[in-house]
Formats: structure tokens, sequence, C-alpha cells
């Protein structure tokens, strides 16, 4: 099934590559960077952990897995239009029940530019409308992906310390922002979020993971920056992909990824 949310940087484009790498078989599926979370939503594993430092996407997720019907109802009753997209996007999170907190996460997702996910500094979203916006959705598509989630384990969380019940035959994917080493931080899927600061710390993750006797998959784009950080054990291989996060379609262009896995 297609993931719910729009979300700059999915990696929708490149299941079928991801897909291809896959283990023959592997117990908890584990999604430490779970944004849109088109792969899970793909292959729709048995047993799964999904995490994200984004307090609000998680939150979201946890709604629509216990209360689809009443998110929906507060959902439905947000006027579409452009005057009551800034008057919802001016409403401060915190001062709204959960289930609202998560029907107006959707609507500014829906509605908001190219599916964008930033905040300013006092971690206020502040992405403004777009022209071309995803479709609200209905009762039904939200009891679909209740169910889709029924058997999930949802975590706010650094990648870090959401990935430290890793088991032996688990299978992880991990696809990080991308971040440049000269690269500043403009609020791009929340302050906080992955930083090419982090890439170390991720390197070490992996390596536990391997000890642990599970499997990995991580995706990143292709510079030789990532690729001196790679174990030679692993096996690093460069796709193709057309990407989506420009705002202008003139801008978007082929660009090169890496997919590293630790098994054959």
């Amino acid at each position: 099934m297609d993931p719910l949310f729009r979300w700059a940087g999915s990696k929708k484009k490149l299941l079928p590559e991801i897909r291809a790498r896959f283990p023959q078989g592997f117990g908890t599926y584990h999604e430490p960077f779970c944004g849109s979370a088109c792969l899970f939503f793909d292959i729709l594993p048995k047993s799964a952990v999904l995490s994200d430092l984004n307090q609000d996407l998680m939150l979201t997720y946890r709604e629509i897995q216990a209360n689809p019907e009443e998110v929906y109802k507060n959902l439905a009753s947000l006027e579409i239009s452009k005057e009551n997209y800034y008057v919802v996007r001016a409403l401060a999170p915190e001062s709204l029940s959960s289930v609202s907190r998560a029907a107006r996460f959707i609507y500014l997702n829906k509605l908001c530019f190219n599916g964008v996910y930033r905040t300013n500094k006092s971690g206020h979203f502040n992405v403004p409308m777009g022209s071309k916006t995803g479709r609200m959705p209905e009762k039904v598509d939200l009891l679909r992906y209740s169910l889709a989630l029924r058997n999930v384990k949802l975590v706010d969380g650094d990648f870090e310390s959401t990935l430290r019940e890793i088991k032996t035959g688990d299978l992880v994917y991990l696809d990080p922002p991308y971040s440049k080493p000269e690269g500043r931080e403009r609020g791009e899927y929340g302050l906080g979020s992955f930083h090419f600061s982090d890439i170390e710390r991720l390197m070490m993750v992996l390596d536990r993971i391997d000890d642990v006797g599970a499997s990995f998959i991580f995706s990143y784009s292709d510079c030789e920056v990532i690729r001196s950080e790679l174990r030679p054990r692993w096996r690093t291989e460069k796709v193709s992909v057309r990407r989506h996060v420009a705002g202008f379609s003139a801008h978007r262009k082929i660009v090169d990824e890496l997919i590293v896995s630790n098994f054959s």
C-alpha cells in the first residue's frame, strides 16, 4: 500500500532496488528514520518497530493506530482553504488534544509545499501552503492504515536509542536525512534531526547491528566522504534515482545513491 504522508526525500522511487536486496528471511523489521515509512507500507512485515525523532509524526501514527475514526472526525472538520491553512499552522500543537494534534499534522502535510517538514528555531512548523497538494484521506483510508499499524511498535527518539533492542535475525532499514559536512541546519525534518556530524555515531550503530547478528540496509547520497566511513566488509552498491526534493521540476535530476548492506 502507498504511504499516508507526503515526505521530502521519500524512497518510493527506490523501492524496487531496496526490495531486491532483502535477505531471504528476517525477524522484526526496524525503521529508525521512518518518515513516511514507504518501505514499511510496501512490504507490511508481520512484526515491526517504526521510530523517528519527529514527535508529532510518531504521535500521529499512534493516534491513527489507536483512534482512526476520531482522527478522521477532527480532520474532516478542518476547512480546506489557504486562509484556514495558516490558521491551523499557527495553532500550538501542545495546546491540542492528541487526536486534534494528529489531524492537524495530516492536514498540514497534505497541503504544505512539496510535503516538506520544516520548523523554525522555536520548533514551529513554518512551511507555506503549496499549489499542488495531496488528497485528504477518507475514513476508510485511516482504518486501513490503522490495521496496517496494528502490530507495530511506534517510538519517538534518536536512532541510537531506538535501536538498542535489535535481536539476532532482525532487519534494520536506515535512511537518514542527507547532510553534507559543510551543510547548515535549516530546520528540515525538525530541528535536531540527523546531521553529518552524526555519521560516526551511525557507523557505530551499524557495527552493533553486525555484532548481534542482525541485518541492515543503509541508503545515503553517494559521496567520497560517506564512502570513506563505510567498513570494507559491507556490500556497497551505487544506484541512480530521480530526486524530487527540489521545488521546481526543472531542478529535479538523476542523482547517485548508495545502498549498503551487511549480508550477501
